[in-house]
């Protein structure tokens, strides 16, 4: 459909929208192999430049608890195995990105395989679209020979309606998000990414509503940051120092009213229930060593 840069591109209005439904599933990915076996953030490594130990039981114990509280929420968990080799695995929010089933006369869902940009993670890509196309997924690649494209982890699709936020600089190209307007009936607005410590659209911004969102202003350049504050009616500003340490825009809501966040955005949980928001706070100290927390760790796609 349209892909969009700057404010004065908009040719529509937030609240005529076409509606999709919330998702009602999340898949997750075996944590038994996760560790800090390279670095390809700023987050993976400490002062002295060598990489973070993982407290491995621990992390199985966050990710269990993460897995749980989706499931006593009323989500489907599905569970990916592990693969050897790949410690990111975990995080499988980045490998694909799926579109909802109302875009498509035939009712089904497309999923277009992720191009990542670290070899490092390349393996994780058909291991996750193969679990998906299990599900019933019509898998679509890019057609382009060089764009990187990095799943969800810089494709968020604001909750309730067909708009996509599309995260441009570190790990996806702009002439991906370019190829994906042109293909799909969605409008797509492309957000710069300017921070290098938020590597990810999924780090800096997380849709909690038909109409909230949890940003960073500081993450985005002066395009971005109007886009986002002329297009969702309620942004809610995360506090930064936890924005930038505890991954705090790293948040999740599948229903528009429970969120999902590390606990110890203490300021950032604080204006979410000021907000009117459920507030679900979860460990996940672990995977924060490797740049990854709640949104990360799962992909959220359904209904099928």
């Amino acid at each position: 459909m349209t892909l969009y840069r700057n404010v004065d591109e908009l040719d529509f209005r937030f609240a005529d929208l076409p509606r999709i439904e919330h998702p009602d599933r999340v898949l997750m990915a075996d944590p038994r192999d996760f560790e800090c076996a390279y670095a390809i953030n700023p987050h993976m490594v400490d002062e002295r430049g060598e990489l973070k130990r993982v407290d491995r039981e621990l992390a199985v114990r966050q990710w269990r608890a993460l897995h749980d509280a989706f499931a006593a929420s009323g989500l489907t968990v599905d569970v990916v195995a592990p693969l050897a080799k790949h410690p990111d695995l975990v995080f499988c929010a980045n490998p694909s990105l799926p579109l909802p089933r109302e875009l498509f006369a035939d009712g089904r869902p497309r999923l277009v395989p992720s191009r990542m940009a670290h070899a490092e993670r390349r393996g994780e890509v058909d291991h996750v679209v193969a679990a998906l196309r299990a599900l019933g997924y019509v898998v679509e690649p890019l057609r382009g020979e060089s764009e990187r494209l990095e799943g969800m982890g810089d494709g968020i699709w604001q909750l309730g309606r067909a708009l996509l936020f599309a995260g441009v600089g570190p790990r996806s190209d702009l002439a991906a998000w370019r190829e994906l307007a042109e293909r799909y009936p969605v409008r797509i607005v492309a957000l710069e990414l300017v921070d290098r410590a938020l590597y990810h659209l999924d780090t800096a911004f997380a849709s909690l509503s038909d109409d909230a969102c949890l940003w960073w202003p500081g993450a985005f350049d002066a395009r971005g940051r109007a886009l986002i504050e002329r297009l969702v009616p309620r942004p809610i500003e995360a506090d930064a120092d936890e924005s930038r340490r505890f991954l705090a825009c790293n948040a999740f809501s599948a229903n528009g009213r429970h969120v999902f966040i590390e606990r110890r955005c203490e300021r950032t949980i604080a204006k979410l229930v000021a907000a009117g928001f459920d507030v679900v706070p979860l460990d996940t100290s672990e995977f924060l060593k490797s740049g990854g927390s709640v949104f990360c760790m799962k992909l959220a796609h359904g209904p099928l």
